[in-house]
């Protein structure tokens, strides 16, 4: 029932609709103010709690379910779920189901965060909206990357072995950390050794330099170095990537000329070489290059990879590096657990696009988006994508991929 890409591409449903909060929380509250500043002021929340019915918050009524079941039938709303965490939302979605509403006008909270950044210039939102997103955008990226420099070497200093979970974004590391955290293992997860710069990063290329390079004098001094490091079918992940940083491509996909819809957008970027994601750095396949042979001279591509297994070890002086595909990930834990020494490791499943706000705009999207074929042999011809993957597994991706495929050609610049 959750459409979000309705509101998305057409912010202006709100208009003539009574705008209902379903959740009279703080969460309630930061939507409420959104939408006022947005210019969307909300008619009433709604709530499950039957100590918050008939209150007023920041002047506005708090119905039961069933008084929004009689608001329904003689009006047309909109109702805009406030919470970010999915199993309420679910809950949420079953109460409304069982009152069996008119309205089809529902979405998340998520989707009108993503529709307010969008339409901020071509429909006029006010810019303090915009400014104060991008701000906490910053702020977001700036902890959640930089945090690896500033606690490392401290980490580093106390132990004689040390283990890693270096690996491209999107491809299991915050599911391996939590799950060696399970067992009380500590280890250091992180994308890139030598600076953020897929990111937004206030630090200059100086100071990201000086501390990578004082991490890597003292790797080099360790015992012994375990590294985790995962591989993960390219377009997936690429799609998986945009959703994790939409708080930072949403901004660019918000200056997109009117008329183009997000999901065009979202294919847009997919398909452009070169940009700030998928420029030759940062693409799936050259992160053993760029990353693990250049900071730790271990050559992925040169060793052999048990393909059927999912998985080889590579040993280099006091370095030692799991390679697995993430889609064998799951029946790895004992391979796991025996690399880590640890017998009771198991993986905890984390950071998952189901379990994530954006469970709704990615289903939908994953659904609409349309590639050109070049987008598919550009990864799946590549050679290094058989390193991996045998020839079974590539098709087994492409039939997944098989109804995403359009007969357009990718315009000259792109994957030509």
């Amino acid at each position: 029932m959750i459409d979000e890409l309705n509101l998305i591409d057409k912010i202006d449903i709100l208009i003539d609709k009574k705008i209902i909060l379903y959740g009279a929380g703080y969460q309630g509250v930061v939507t409420l103010k959104k939408l006022r500043e947005a210019g969307f002021p909300p008619a009433y929340f709604c709530d499950g709690n039957p100590r918050k019915w008939g209150d007023f918050i920041e002047s506005i009524e708090v119905l039961s379910p069933s008084g929004l079941k009689r608001l329904d039938e003689t009006e047309n709303i909109a109702i805009i779920i406030t919470t970010d965490q999915v199993h309420f939302i679910e809950q949420i979605m079953n109460d409304i189901a069982w009152l069996k509403l008119r309205t089809d006008k529902i979405f998340t909270m998520f989707g009108l965060t993503v529709s307010l950044v969008r339409n901020n210039k071509t429909f006029g939102i006010s810019g303090g909206f915009y400014n104060t997103h991008l701000n906490m955008q910053r702020d977001l990226y700036y902890t959640s990357e930089i945090y690896y420099y500033l606690t490392a070497r401290l980490k580093w200093a106390e132990k004689a072995d040390v283990i890693l979970v270096y690996a491209s974004p999107k491809s299991g590391t915050i599911t391996l950390e939590h799950s060696l955290m399970a067992v009380d293992i500590y280890a250091n997860r992180f994308h890139t050794f030598y600076g953020a710069d897929l990111f937004i990063n206030p630090l200059s290329k100086e100071t990201i330099a000086k501390h990578a390079n004082e991490c890597l004098g003292m790797l080099r001094s360790r015992r012994s170095v375990k590294v985790i490091t995962t591989v993960r079918e390219p377009v997936g992940r690429n799609l998986a990537l945009i959703f994790q940083l939409l708080g930072h491509y949403e901004f660019k996909i918000g200056e997109a000329p009117p008329g183009k819809s997000f999901v065009n957008s979202i294919a847009e970027i997919m398909t452009t070489r070169g940009g700030d994601m998928f420029d030759s750095k940062h693409e799936p396949l050259n992160w053993f290059d760029n990353e693990l042979k250049a900071v730790f001279n271990i050559d992925v591509y040169a060793h052999p990879f048990d393909r059927e297994k999912g998985y080889s070890i590579i040993r280099q002086g006091n370095i030692e590096v799991l390679v697995m595909k993430l889609e064998k990930m799951n029946s790895l834990e004992q391979v796991i657990a025996e690399f880590v020494g640890a017998p009771r490791f198991k993986l905890v499943n984390a950071n998952e696009a189901d379990n994530k706000p954006y469970k709704y705009l990615y289903k939908q999207v994953r659904d609409a988006i349309k590639l050109p074929r070049e987008v598919f042999d550009y990864y799946y011809k590549d050679s290094r994508m058989a390193h991996f993957y045998g020839e079974g597994e590539i098709a087994g991706f492409l039939g997944k991929w098989e109804r995403n495929i359009s007969d357009y050609t990718a315009i000259r610049g792109r994957f030509l």
